[in-house]
């Protein structure tokens, strides 16, 4: 055998030695035990009235300073904000998505366990203050459920779990990381209506009234009026002028406004008024948007009448909301 074979052949040995010698350092050397289980039992469920959740963090995988903390009022989640300035400020969130996220944490799934060790624990960054965590609590006393979520496989479709305080560590399908790693607007329902679903419909609104507020001006506005079918295309005009207005387009438009969302929560009411909507409803009540900025430096924020919070509006939806009188002009 030519040296060259020899060297080659060696080489593949070390490796193959230093791969099990790896394997045996960081996993447990026993057979590993496909188990099915939840982490929260879907019967405490009904319990949790409190979830905080930490990301890895951007900077030396060190938890995220303002973790993601969620509770329950009256049968509702709302989001926590502890921010300098806003403690204790109670947040509307999406439901729906608190409950995908339980539901994750509850269904049963196949867990393995792979190992028990500190070298796992540091390998597959499953240490306190360096993993994910998710926290579940249902009043005073011990947690229901204290998850660490480390690293991911290397295919990137299973990750590393542990319970805090234990030793055992798992892996399984990562179901976490969507809500683990996500911004905190992704839990907002910002929504600019987010309790009159089904309440408020384009057949209610009978009257849409768009003002804009011009530099030391009188504000410039026209309304836009439902009709009969047979006086106008679609059944929308504008009082005291003739212009042909296309009914079809207010209609999508209304519904735009219905459905419109923000880019996150503001904490300061819009002091340089730029333009506000003003929706009449059959029986006879009224919905405004007003919106504008705290500064001249500032994003444009929303204030929607019976609501307690602002809105942050980016600008494609400022422009989308706010449409000029041309726009509803038929072709």
């Amino acid at each position: 055998m030519s040296f060259r074979k020899k060297a080659i052949l060696l080489s593949a040995i070390v490796a193959a030695l230093a791969i099990a010698n790896i394997l045996s350092f960081v996993f447990d050397p026993s057979k590993p035990r496909a188990s099915s289980f939840a982490w929260l039992d879907p019967s405490l469920l009904i319990a949790a009235d409190y979830i905080e959740i930490h990301g890895r963090g951007s900077f030396d995988d060190m938890y995220d300073e303002t973790p993601v903390v969620l509770v329950r009022r009256n049968n509702r989640w709302l989001y926590r904000m502890d921010s300098s300035g806003q403690q204790g400020t109670l947040l509307p969130v999406k439901q729906a998505r608190v409950d995908d996220f339980l539901a994750a944490l509850s269904r049963k799934a196949i867990y393995p366990k792979r190992a028990f060790s500190s070298e796992a624990r540091a390998a597959l960054a499953l240490e306190e203050g360096r993993a994910s965590r998710i926290l579940v609590r249902g009043g005073s006393g011990l947690p229901l459920l204290d998850l660490l979520i480390g690293t991911a496989d290397v295919l990137g479709r299973d990750v590393y779990f542990r319970n805090t305080g234990k030793s055992d560590i798992y892996s399984g399908e990562d179901f976490f990381t969507l809500y683990t790693e996500s911004r905190k607007e992704a839990w907002f329902d910002l929504r600019l209506f987010p309790g009159e679903t089904g309440a408020i419909t384009v057949d209610s609104i009978q009257q849409a009234e768009l003002r804009f507020f011009g530099d030391n001006s009188e504000p410039q506005s026209f309304i836009l009026r439902r009709q009969s079918r047979n006086e106008a295309r679609g059944g929308w005009g504008i009082p005291g002028e003739t212009i042909e207005i296309d009914g079809l387009r207010v209609e999508s438009w209304l519904r735009s406004v219905l459905e419109a969302e923000g880019e996150d929560f503001g904490f300061n009411a819009p002091v340089i008024p730029e333009k506000s909507i003003i929706l009449r409803l059959g029986d006879g009540s009224m919905r405004t948007i007003q919106a504008g900025r705290a500064d001249e430096n500032s994003s444009t924020s929303v204030a929607v009448s019976g609501s307690a919070f602002m809105y942050m509006l980016p600008e494609w939806t400022v422009n989308r909301l706010f449409r000029e009188k041309s726009y509803f002009a038929a072709r």
